[in-house]
C-alpha cells in the first residue's frame, strides 16, 4: 500500500506542496512572534483621558502600571479595563492601542449623587460604589439613601424625584429610606420626616407627594407654626406633628382629612 503511494507522482508532489506549505506557515508564525517580542514594541506609553480630575495617579501607577503585561500587540486589553475599573472613582473604562508601543485609556468617572449608608457613595446611574469620601467637593451637599439590597436604582429615582417635588415647598431631601417591607420615608433639611409608607391600591407614592404639595401650604397656614413630622399613609387624611398655630393648645399631634 505504501509503495503504491511513495510510486504516485501525483499524490506525492500535493503532499510535499502541503508539507512546504506547512513549512511557510511555520516559518511565518516564528517570525511574527519574534517581530512582536522586539523591544521597540515594549509598551512605554499609558495615557489617561476622559474623567481623570480624580483618578488617583499615586495609586494608579502602584496598582494598575505593574500588572500591564505584554507588548504592544500581547497586551491583554480586556485584563487592563479590569485593572482599571477596580479603582476607586472609575465607572467603565475603554482601552485602544496606541501605534507602536502605547496604550489609550479613556475613562469614565463615577459621578456621587448621595450617599449610601454612611461609608459608601451611589452614582447617578443608581450604582453604588466605594471611595474616599474626603475627596467628594467640599461645596456638594449629599443626602443619605438607605434601602434593601439591589434598590439602589429605586431609591436613586425616588431622591431624585423627591427632589423636584420638595423644592416647589423650599425643601431639599437630605435622607431618602426603603424599609425591608419597602415603605419610604424622606427627611428633609428643615427637620421635617415625610412618612410615605407603602404603594396601596389605588394610592400611588407619587399621590401621595402630590398631596403633600397640595396639603402642606395650608397645614403650615392653618394648623403648624413649626412642622416636626407629617404621615401620608392614611388614604383619607394625614396626620401632622409640631408646633400648633394656637398657643393655647398644647403641641402635638394633629389631622387634616380630606374630602
Amino acid at each position: 500500500m505504501l509503495g503504491a503511494i511513495w510510486n504516485d507522482d501525483k499524490l506525492m508532489s500535493i503532499i510535499a506542496g502541503l508539507f512546504s506549505a506547512l513549512a511557510l506557515v511555520l516559518l511565518g508564525y516564528a517570525c511574527i512572534q519574534w517581530l512582536i517580542q522586539r523591544p521597540v514594541f515594549e509598551l512605554k506609553r499609558v495615557e489617561l483621558v476622559g474623567d481623570v480630575e480624580r483618578v488617583n495617579l499615586i495609586g494608579f501607577k502602584a496598582n494598575v502600571l505593574p500588572k500591564i503585561e505584554g507588548t504592544f500587540f500581547s497586551a491583554n486589553l480586556q485584563k487592563v479595563r479590569e485593572q482599571v475599573e477596580a479603582q476607586p472613582w472609575v465607572r467603565k473604562a475603554v482601552v485602544q492601542r496606541t501605534w507602536p508601543s502605547g496604550l489609550r485609556i479613556q475613562i469614565q468617572g463615577h459621578t456621587p449623587l448621595a450617599l449610601w449608608g454612611e461609608t459608601r457613595l451611589v452614582n447617578t446611574y443608581g450604582e453604588v460604589f466605594s471611595a474616599n469620601l474626603a475627596e467628594v467637593a467640599e461645596d456638594q451637599q449629599l443626602a443619605v439613601l438607605n434601602g434593601p439590597a439591589g434598590s439602589e436604582l429605586l431609591v436613586s429615582k425616588m431622591y431624585v424625584s423627591s427632589i423636584e417635588k420638595l423644592k416647589t415647598l423650599g425643601m431639599w431631601p437630605s435622607r431618602v429610606e426603603l424599609s425591608d417591607r419597602y415603605a419610604w420615608s424622606i427627611e428633609t433639611d428643615t427637620g421635617i420626616t415625610i412618612e410615605l409608607g407603602r404603594t396601596q391600591e389605588n394610592f400611588s407614592i407619587e399621590q401621595k407627594m402630590d398631596r403633600l404639595l397640595a396639603v402642606y401650604p395650608k397645614i403650615t397656614s392653618q394648623v403648624m407654626a413649626a412642622v416636626e413630622r407629617i404621615d401620608l399613609r392614611y388614604p383619607r387624611g394625614v396626620a401632622v406633628k409640631g408646633e400648633r398655630l394656637a398657643v393655647s393648645k398644647p403641641a402635638g399631634a394633629s389631622s387634616m382629612k380630606l374630602n
